[in-house]
């Protein structure tokens, strides 16, 4: 919303083979189509807005579904197929009331320009009307103002001068600051002095000066530069308006160019020529009319059928949707009941799984570093806990011996957690071991937590691990934690140790590698 053109490049520059989720590609979609609108890139295209709304229909959230809907409707528009925009326009403005107001208000802004399109008028100015008060609500000052212009040009339109000059009159003064609505409200006012009933040439001629010369001429379209022109001719610039005439006349051809032309070759008494342009004008005209004709005519038979049909479709889903609650409920409260059982029960397996891998650790662990000639680190660590890692052996064998009998799980469980948990929060066995470490090692404990003041606890004992030599399956043991945990510790102490760089840096990295 504030910066759409850095947005789109790099949307543009993503590798899409990166986004691997269905949500990553439906958000991704959605964001590239607001931002080719934000920079008035008009895509006739629907692939980005039903890419987005086929996810966000079903998963949610709302107001992401109403912007998939606008988007797509605004595609149908760009591609001038405005019954189809007016639709999908109508089904955004359904989701968005709910969910996105501020998106609330543009679905109706472009259902007034889709209304347009089609010559339904009063439609036009029952949209903008809405989108305004919705933007006041809002506080939104840009898309307030910007629904300002849009309801002077349909008062205009509507031959209601009085009020589309007020409006335009309460844009075009000092107090604003937003160009681009300045801009057009000064375009607007000008195109309006120059064509009302009662035309101000003198003063269309100064509005477009001062666009031309101040502001933006892009904001200016052909009728623009034909009202220009026109205005040129009536005040006695004949020289300037001819020549602005020359140029329209080679590269315009529109209905509205053929109008232009007829009031100035009429104005300059060429009376033939003049005929010539207004039957070209009534041509082109009559074309236009009886398209837009059928246009509002396929839209209102739309609209009943669409509305004969709903009204025959809530009649059927109610009927269907009470069945289909009453089954959905007994379902979803057997279904409840058995998911509950399943997880009990399968939370008690994986506890005495776990114990039993545990005590099978603790027993290959005592023989293996008790009766080999093994370094003299993994030896002292077991001479500090020995009492405990003998206890649980025992506690080992009993289990192993009796797992069979029914009375035997619960308590040699307790047993053994309490064990298992006194080793791991046992304070004073740890600060041996560390003496241990510092005494076999040039006091390695003492300089890492001087020189690393910030690790914590955990980190300071995963690192004794370490230094001690044990494998990661020991220490996730040891630590109550997962192998994935263990490695990923590790790779962070590391981490901190070369980001520290302390004195002893060299040494702590090489005992942990």
């Amino acid at each position: 919303m504030e910066r759409p053109d850095s947005a789109l490049v790099v949307l543009e520059s993503m590798d899409l083979d990166m986004l691997t989720t269905e949500r990553d590609r439906a958000h991704h979609a959605l964001l590239h189509a607001m931002a080719l609108d934000k920079n008035y890139i008009d895509v006739v295209d629907d692939s980005l807005a039903k890419t987005a709304l086929t996810y966000f229909s079903k998963k949610g959230p709302e107001k992401y579904k109403a912007r998939a809907l606008y988007y797509l409707g605004l595609s149908y528009y760009y591609a001038g197929d405005y019954e189809k925009a007016i639709t999908g326009f109508t089904e955004a403005e359904i989701v968005a009331e709910k969910s996105d107001s501020l998106y609330w208000g543009f679905v109706k802004a472009m259902q007034a320009s889709a209304y347009s399109k089609t010559h339904n008028d009063s439609e036009v100015l029952e949209c903008l009307l809405k989108a305004y008060d919705i933007y006041n609500g809002l506080s939104a000052t840009y898309y307030i103002d910007v629904a300002k212009l849009e309801l002077a040009r349909a008062y205009f339109n509507d031959k209601n001068y009085k009020k589309a000059d007020s409006l335009l009159s309460l844009l075009t003064t000092d107090r604003y600051v937003n160009t681009k609505v300045l801009n057009t409200a000064l375009v607007y006012k000008a195109c309006m002095s120059a064509t009302q009933p009662e035309p101000d040439y003198r003063q269309a001629i100064e509005l477009y000066d001062k666009v031309l010369k101040e502001y933006d001429p892009s904001y200016m379209t052909y009728t623009d530069y034909w009202a220009y022109a026109f205005s040129l001719l009536k005040t006695g610039c004949k020289k300037d308006a001819e020549g602005l005439i020359s140029q329209l006349s080679q590269i315009d051809t529109s209905a509205t160019s053929y109008y232009w032309q007829y009031l100035i070759e009429k104005h300059s008494g060429r009376l033939p020529e003049a005929l010539m342009f207004l039957e070209k004008s009534v041509t082109n005209n009559n074309e236009e009319v009886v398209d837009a004709l059928k246009q509002s005519l396929a839209l209102s038979q739309k609209k009943y059928y669409e509305s004969k049909f709903r009204e025959s479709a809530l009649t059927n889903r109610v009927r269907n949707q009470l069945y289909c609650i009453t089954l959905v409920l007994i379902v979803i409260v057997v279904l409840s009941v058995m998911y509950f059982v399943q997880k009990y029960i399968s939370q008690q397996r994986t506890e005495k799984e776990k114990l039993v891998e545990y005590l099978e650790e603790v027993r290959r662990q005592l023989s293996q570093y008790e009766n080999e000639d093994y370094p003299t680190l993994k030896k002292k660590f077991i001479s500090v806990y020995k009492s405990r890692f003998e206890t649980l052996g025992i506690l080992c064998e009993q289990y192993l011996q009796n797992k069979n009998r029914d009375d035997i799980e619960g308590l040699m469980y307790q047993k053994a957690m309490l064990l298992i948990n006194d080793i791991r929060n046992d304070n004073v066995r740890r600060v041996r071991f560390e003496s241990v470490l510092d005494m076999e090692l040039d006091g390695i404990m003492t300089n890492f937590r001087n020189e690393m003041p910030k690790c914590k606890e955990q980190e300071i004992t995963m690192f004794s691990y370490l230094v001690a030599g044990f494998d990661a399956t020991t220490i996730s043991r040891l630590l109550d934690m997962s192998l994935n945990n263990v490695y990923a510790h590790k790779r962070r102490l590391r981490i901190k140790i070369e980001e520290k760089s302390p004195e002893h840096s060299k040494q702590f990295l090489e005992m942990i590698s």
